[in-house]
This record gives structure tokens, sequence and C-alpha cells, in this order.
């Protein structure tokens, strides 16, 4: 049975990961070494900063409880925030994953138990968002030896193992469990656009959390006393959870290296994997009926002469492409939490991470307000001028962030998979399939755009800026140019990537987004971009709206001929694809 579940895994998790393209990579050349070398460093600089602020958050937690004399508690709240952690990102990811469409189907077909089918699905699952878990597990619990001199027995590293494994497999189960008990009696709820409204949900609630701690941490850093205040308050909240429930308490215990919580544990998780994953089997099978069956409705012959007469008009089919591009994305959570969702929620992170920050310091909002219209009616003209200069060019920068963050363009054929034979069978010239991808991810910007602008009228008329209409609409106007001139480079370039190397080998929707190397260098490409349109505007050329004007022209000379040479090249690369 767990051989067959690992053939399983690698079928359902994807043919080609990360770790295979940069050990592929290391064959191809200089070209190829020297790109798999600077993925690495990227992804060490990204997981040290990671650590670095996980590490400070428990480091303060520990002192926290040594100073009230609860350092015995470390490795239970350790295990609370590792579990809560991977309930989470598991509860996203199980939405978006528990019914995957065709690929399921052809499994199901297969001369499979539900044990293994299910064992399949628990262990992608289970590796995917348990590595996030058991990695801030894994710095606190050397927080913890460390301080107490738990680092020179082995029983401690014993105790860590099992710990890891067994919470990890337990988050995981439970998150199967309710799915699976609520979708088996109450089938009305077997739709993919529940799973995807679930998904949405949790992914917001993930990034207002992060907005406030990042407004935290921020605080923090000014104020010493910001642990004792403000994460010392959840640890009481903690504590007091803990006395209610002796026995979790107890458990944690294998991290101070104790035989019988060990023990405990080792059960737990073994009952779990071979006992209860495949006795909720048939359940979980029995849960996928309904996902995908076409159902028909009889009408009546009134009705049916109502439809007769009615006027049949046709779109072109450059929308009926558009829109089933469009639907594409709404419809997966996978491709829409992983892209357009990060339009919406960018000024939503944004602006809770300031209002926040200005809640947790106690200051007053009215009290800011007032305090920044006064030295806003002290400007001269000239620094008016800037103003304007710079709310246009911070404007156009979020712009470009949120538009071309939305992965759209990265991902155009990526996206497609194997139906992408199916796409290029319709009659429909191959030229028209890549300009409908190309305006695809051009209503993004525009989306961004229209986020930012209401933001924008917002600030103006809170704020009370002495700015007449008219500015205001320039200001407006130089955003949009500026934002869609430098977007739509960005796009052909990003176009260019996946065109030229596609991830259309993928069980699981995921792996085209999130494990797409493609990604990865679409955002390198345009964070680098605004850094440098942010240091030539700032430092090199006039802090005049004329500067905008003529890098806008610039964007389009450039973006002109290279867009015509895509879509050449994308027309003839679509054929070999």
């Amino acid at each position: 049975m767990i051989s067959m579940i690992l053939k399983l895994y690698k079928i359902l998790v994807t043919n080609e990961n990360v770790f295979t393209q940069i050990r592929e990579n290391f064959k191809k050349g200089p070209k190829g070494i020297i790109k798999s070398i600077f993925l690495i460093l990227v992804a060490i600089y990204i997981f040290c900063v990671m650590i670095g602020m996980y590490y400070l958050y428990m480091s303060g937690t520990y002192n926290y409880l040594a100073g009230n004399g609860n350092q015995h508690m470390m490795p239970f709240v350790s295990m609370m925030v590792a579990v809560a952690v991977i309930m989470f990102f598991g509860f996203t990811s199980v939405a978006s994953s528990y019914y995957t469409g065709k690929g399921d189907e052809f499994l199901m077909s297969l001369p499979l138990t539900p044990g293994q089918f299910l064992g399949a699905k628990f262990t992608v699952s289970f590796i995917a968002d348990a590595i996030f878990g058991v990695g801030m597990f894994t710095i606190s619990s050397i927080v913890y030896g460390y301080n107490e001199g738990l680092l020179v027995n082995p029983l401690f590293y014993l105790g860590f193992l099992v710990s890891a494994i067994s919470f990890s497999v337990t988050a995981v189960f439970v998150i199967y469990l309710l799915f699976i008990l609520i979708l088996y009696f109450v089938p009305a709820l077997r739709k993919k656009k529940l799973l995807t409204g679930v998904a949405t949900v949790l992914l917001i609630l993930f990034c207002m959390c992060y907005g406030f701690m990042n407004s935290s941490v921020s605080i923090s850093f000014s104020n010493p006393e910001f642990v004792s205040e403000k994460i010392g308050s959840s640890i009481d909240m903690i504590f007091e959870f803990s006395s209610k429930v002796p026995v979790f308490m107890y458990i944690s215990g294998a991290l101070n290296g104790k035989i019988i919580p060990i023990l405990i544990l080792a059960a737990l998780g073994c009952v779990e994997l071979f006992v209860l994953v495949p006795l909720v089997g048939k359940m979980y099978v029995k849960s996928l009926n309904g996902f995908s069956d076409e159902k028909t409705k009889k009408i009546s012959s009134e009705k049916a002469e109502e439809v007769i007469k009615k006027d049949v008009r046709s779109g072109s089919v450059f929308h009926a492409l558009f829109v089933r591009d469009f639907r594409n994305i709404v419809r997966e959570p996978a491709f829409f939490a992983n892209g357009p969702l990060f339009v919406y929620l960018f000024p939503v992170i944004f602006l809770l991470s300031f209002g926040i920050g200005f809640i947790a310091t106690g200051e007053s909002i009215d009290g800011l307000l007032v305090s920044f219209r006064t030295k806003i009616a002290k400007l001269t003209p000239e620094d008016l001028n800037s103003i304007k200069y710079y709310t246009a060019l911070i404007g156009a920068a979020f712009v470009i962030f949120c538009g071309t963050f939305a992965n759209l363009a990265t991902t155009s054929f990526s996206r497609e998979g194997k139906s992408l034979n199916d796409l290029k069978a319709m009659p429909v010239k191959f030229d028209m399939i890549v300009k409908v991808k190309f305006w695809h991810a051009l209503l993004y910007i525009g989306i961004s755009n229209i986020v930012m602008i209401n933001i924008m009228a917002a600030a103006y008329a809170i704020l009370k800026i002495p700015f007449s209409l008219t500015d205001f609409i320039a200001i407006c106007f130089m955003m949009v140019i500026f934002s869609v001139s430098v977007s739509i480079f960005l796009i052909f370039i990003d176009m260019f990537i996946d065109t030229i190397n596609p991830k259309l080998n993928w069980e699981n929707p995921i792996a085209a987004t999130k494990q797409n190397f493609n990604v990865l260098w679409s955002m390198l490409i345009s964070m680098l971009t605004i850094v440098i349109l942010l240091l030539l505007i700032i430092f090199v050329l006039p802090k005049k709206m004329i500067s905008i004007v003529i890098l806008s022209i610039l964007y389009v000379i450039i973006s002109a001929p290279l867009g015509a040479g895509y879509f050449r090249y994308a027309e003839k690369r679509l054929q070999d694809m």
C-alpha cells in the first residue's frame, strides 16, 4: 500500500519540481549553472530573512516566559504556533486541491483502493503544507533547547522529530476529516466555486494577520515593552488554555526528552496514518461525487417556446476566448488565490499595516489628521508640485507592482497545462490566442489603476490636500499612462519567459503558479524594474511631470518593436508546444 501511495504522490505533485530544475540546470552548461546558483542565492536570502524574523519572535517569547518562571511552557507554545500555521495553510491548500477535476476522475477510474487514493492526496498536502510549521517549530525548539541546555541530550532530538511529525500529521488529518464530513453529509456543498470562496476568505484573513504582524514588528523595534505588553498577552491566553487541558502540556513534554510523551505522540501519528486515513478513504471518494456531474433539467413547453423565439446573438471569437481565459482564472482557486486576488489584497495589506500601526502606538487618528493638514497648509507652491510628482510616481509604482504580480502574463501558457492541446485544436488563429493572453494580463493593470485611483480619491477627501480637481485628475492621468506603458513592457517580457519555457506537465494547478520558476523570474524582473525607475526619476531626472511623460514615451517606443517581435515568435512557438 505504501509503495502505491508513493507512486500516486509522484503523479499528483508534479513530474518536475524546483529542486529537479535546479539540478538539471547544472547539466546545461555555464548559463544553466549561473541560473541555478542565482536561484539558490535568492532562496537563501529569503529563508534567512524569514528565519531571522521568527527567531526574534521566539526569543522574545522565551524571555517573557522565563521572566515569569514559565519557561516549561515553551514547547507547548511552539507546538500551538506551528499547528496554527499548518492548519491555516492546510485549509487553503486542501480547499484548492480537494477536487482537481479530470486528474481525480482519471485516478478514480484506476483499480485503486480508497485508502490509497486518499493516502496520496494526504501525502501531497502533508509535504506541501507541513514544511512551514515544522520549520517554525525547529527554530523555536532550538531557542528553547539552547537556553535550557538540552542540545546535548539525544532524547531532545528524538522528541523533536516525533513531535514535529505527529502534530503535523494530526493537523493535516483534522483538516481532511472536516472537509470529508461536511461534503459527505451535505452534498449541496460539493461545488468548486464554494471551495474557491473558502480558499479566498482564508487567504484574505492571512493577509490581514500579516499586516498586523508587520506593524507589530515595526513597533517592537521602537518600543522595548512591546513583547511584554502585546506578545505577553497572547502567551497568557495560551497559558490559560493549557491549564484547562493539562494533557496537551503533558504531551508537549516530549521536547524535554520524556519517554512516555514521545511514545504517546508516536502512537498517535501511527494510528492516524495507518488506521484512520484508510478508514475514511471511502467517505472521501464518495464526497467527490457530484463535483463534475452534468445535470439537466426538463423545462416546460412554454419555456421551450420562449427559448426558440428568442434572438440568439453570438459574440466575436476574441470575446469568447477572452471570457474563457478569464473564467479559467476565477473558478480555479490555485490560479485566483496566487494571482489576481493580490491586486485587491495588496492595498488592503498596505492600509492595514499603517492603520493598525497607528492604533497600536496609541496615537489618535484625528490628531494625526490635524497634524498632517497643518503641515500641508505650510507648504510652498514648489513643495506642492513635488508632492504631485511623487504621488503620481508612487501610485504608478504600486499599480505596476500589483498588476504584474498577478502572475497572469508569466503563467499565460503554463496555466493551460494539458488543455493547451484542446485550445490549439480549435479553429482559431494562434495569434489571436496570444493576443487574448496579452489583453487579459493588461486587464488587471487597469483594475489596479482603478483601485489606486479610489485610494487616492479617499486620501484626497480625508486629508483635505489643497489640490484643485484639475490637479487631482492630472496626477491620476500621469499615474495611468506611466503605469500602463511600463506594465506593457513587463507583460511582454513575462510572456516571453513563459512562452520560451512553459510548465505544461502538471496535475495539481498549484504547480503552474507556486512551483513555477517563471513566476520567480517575473517577480525579480518587476522588482528590479521598479527600483531602477524610482532611482532614475528621484536622483537623475528633473522632478517634474514632464519626466514621467518622457519615460512613458520611451517605454512605448521600446515596447512597440518588442511586442511585434514577441507576437511573431509566440505564434511560431505555440505550434511546437
